[in-house]
């Protein structure tokens, strides 16, 4: 399955933040995959200077991962392919 990279502004976490900002997107997978999106959470990044996290999700498509953040109001400023 492609695997797709979620970019999420997160002003001010700071550094201890990252376990709950990749709960979330956890939680926002299984959520759309209840719904019918086939859709999984793989691991989360946090860039805490930069304000930035980064969740890597495995999909059917970058719209299967539009449709997830939609579904679940998980806040994205961009979806982009990536491969391991």
């Amino acid at each position: 399955m492609p695997s797709f990279l979620v970019e999420t502004y997160t002003p001010g976490p700071g550094r201890t933040a990252l376990p709950g900002l990749a709960a979330r997107a956890e939680e926002a997978a299984n959520v759309a995959s209840i719904a019918g999106i086939d859709i999984q959470h793989v691991r989360s990044f946090l860039a805490p200077d930069d304000e930035v996290c980064f969740h890597l999700f495995e999909a059917a498509s970058a719209d299967a991962v539009v449709r997830m953040s939609e579904l679940t109001q998980f806040d994205h400023e961009r979806v982009t392919e990536v491969i391991e």
